[in-house]
């Protein structure tokens, strides 16, 4: 494979995972915010989506306030902002372009019709009382090219490295989301810290990462600090897990032939240590300090990520 073609491909499948993420964590966050119990502010909520998003900064370049209009519109559609929505969704369709000769006819189809459905949504205005419509329609939209890129593809070194790709950006959202949670929670009050406010942050946690009825059937609990971490960290059954994802992500490098010695350093090695590192490690060992182990595990990602991108898929 060529590295243009790989990079393309690298890229089209992290933009895709990473705005189904915001999407359905802004979706998740604003919509539950109007049942939130009292010490819940909208604020809170607000501030929660542009860290999350990694809005932040920008938004505040532009806007000296939190508003609910200004939050939601910066995240999905402002044409201003090089981390919205839907400047992901226009960078999937580039690199899907580019990468038009690897991927199917109806991946490529799902994906420039998803592209031309989003935009016109935009450009007919948006306003925050559509925000379900709009991340709902870019989650399914999502689930579809999905399927497409499960059931069109050859399962050769394309389906390969979208999967790799996939799974990697999704153990990233899901460090990002929980950090992002942690750190809300240590904003409450001592006496609201483990009461319905923080059941009520875990709760939206497991929905913004599609996790709540599995974390149910499996916990059979309410949610809590412990049993929210253990799931979504260290579960290698649930495929929105990081132990999960970063098992898949060692499988599919040792499927691609990167043509490297298994030696430390290497993609694969990396990859190795990084997966077992979940596999041997049990919510006991890191409960005591979980945004420093997610803040380790996140750098260690994109570490990976990086060695991979520079070594296979940097191109003049």
């Amino acid at each position: 494979m060529l590295s243009r073609i790989g990079n393309s491909l690298f890229w089209m499948g992290r933009y895709l995972e990473r705005a189904e993420h915001i999407a359905r964590f802004t979706r998740v966050q604003f919509m539950s915010s109007v049942d939130a119990p009292v010490g819940q502010s909208r604020e809170t909520v607000l501030a929660s989506i542009l860290e999350m998003s990694a809005n932040r900064p920008g938004y505040f370049a532009a806007h000296p306030e939190l508003h609910d209009e200004a939050v939601l519109t910066y995240t999905t559609i402002a044409e201003n902002n090089p981390f919205s929505i839907l400047a992901y969704l226009n960078m999937v369709r580039e690199n899907a372009r580019g990468a038009r000769d690897s991927i199917s006819i109806e991946l490529w189809e799902s994906i420039n019709s998803f592209y031309h459905r989003m935009n016109a949504f935009a450009e007919a205005g948006f306003h925050s009382a559509e925000i379900e419509y709009f991340t709902k329609r870019m989650e399914e939209s999502s689930y579809v090219i999905k399927g497409h890129i499960d059931n069109t593809l050859l399962r050769n070194e394309v389906w390969m490295l979208l999967s790799l790709d996939m799974h990697l950006e999704r153990a990233v959202q899901v460090c990002l989301i929980l950090l992002t949670k942690l750190k809300d929670i240590e904003k409450l009050d001592a006496a609201k810290q483990g009461g319905a406010v923080e059941t009520y942050q875990w709760m939206t946690t497991l929905q913004s990462i599609e996790s709540f009825d599995m974390f149910m059937r499996c916990q059979k609990t309410s949610p809590t600090k412990h049993t929210v971490l253990d799931f979504l960290l260290f579960d290698s059954a649930f495929p929105k897990s990081i132990a999960f994802s970063l098992a898949c992500v060692k499988q599919y490098i040792e499927g691609i032939p990167f043509q490297e010695d298994k030696k430390k350093g290497s993609l694969n090695f990396i990859a190795g240590k990084l997966a077992c590192h979940y596999q041997y490690n049990t919510i006991e060992d890191i409960e005591t300090s979980p945004v420093e182990f997610l803040e380790t595990t996140l750098q260690n990602i994109y570490d990976l990520a990086h060695l991979l991108d520079v070594k296979y898929l940097k191109y003049n």
